[in-house]
């Protein structure tokens, strides 16, 4: 027996399009919730690193979205949300 894939809202297309954007974009998320640190990487740029506060709000944002949206996966969530930090490699 197939699972029927969950039908997609507008916020979650529009979660899973920024997900995309930054795949193509060649840009990794990397969460750590045990060491509350966030690092956003792409090649040939200077990674994003965040820890403190910056990363527990990072982290929290992801986790309340995540639980807004059970539908998508953490990975997801915290793809779309590091979109606005690549806006500093412009």
């Amino acid at each position: 027996m197939t699972m029927k894939p969950k039908r997609r809202t507008r916020a979650t297309r529009f979660i899973w399009q920024a997900y995309d954007r930054m795949k193509a974009a060649g840009i990794d998320v990397d969460c750590d919730s045990a060491y509350r640190t966030v690092c956003i990487s792409k090649a040939g740029e200077d990674d994003i690193f965040m820890q403190g506060d910056d990363a527990n709000s990072f982290i929290d944002e992801a986790r309340a979205m995540w639980k807004r949206y059970p539908s998508l996966p953490m990975g997801v969530c915290e793809m779309a949300l590091a979109e606005p930090y690549t806006d500093l490699w412009s």
